[in-house]
């Protein structure tokens, strides 16, 4: 799959507190083309409005 942008929405999700929680939902074979498969362990890398995704090799599991 080529490699690029993609643009996704902010959902919000209320808890059990009935508070309204940011929530991102990533999900489509375009995961697959890029190499994640489900059951993959991923590190979220976070900082000010940039979120970036790694996939953990198996000895970083």
């Amino acid at each position: 799959m080529e490699k690029g942008s993609r643009k996704l929405t902010v959902y919000g999700k209320t808890n059990q507190s009935f508070q309204t929680i940011p929530q991102i939902r990533f999900e489509g074979q375009w995961l697959k083309a890029l190499g994640f498969s489900e059951g993959d362990k991923i590190k979220l890398d976070c900082e000010e409005n940039r979120i970036t995704i790694t996939k953990l090799s198996e000895e970083n599991r």
